[in-house]
């Protein structure tokens, strides 16, 4: 993981725009969401150190919006986002890739 750069993130996302993308989001403690598949319309990265981060999908008619994101990771067909609490525990994933996640 690295610190989450706003270009860095966009730029990646912004390739798979049109594209069909499979989301896993987790938040901690709570629940999570695994392999919902959308097309992906427009990324929106808002924020100066923690971030959020929204997801325009499916012509604009849904959003998913994870806020207090601080690191990412960026492989070929997997970004990933993360945000930690005051304790230094992971708080919320949001994982978007190209290809299904296993189960």
């Amino acid at each position: 993981m690295e610190e989450l750069r706003p270009d860095r993130l966009l730029n990646k996302l912004n390739q798979w725009k049109g594209r069909p993308i499979y989301i896993h989001m987790e938040i901690n403690p709570g629940g999570y969401f695994r392999n919902g598949k959308a097309m992906l319309d427009e990324v929106h990265v808002k924020g100066d150190t923690a971030y959020r981060v929204f997801l325009e999908l499916d012509q604009k008619s849904s959003l998913i919006h994870v806020d207090y994101v601080t690191h990412m990771q960026v492989l070929d067909d997997l970004v990933v986002v993360t945000g930690y609490d005051e304790h230094g525990r992971l708080a919320r994933t949001l994982e978007i890739s190209t290809q299904p996640f296993p189960l």
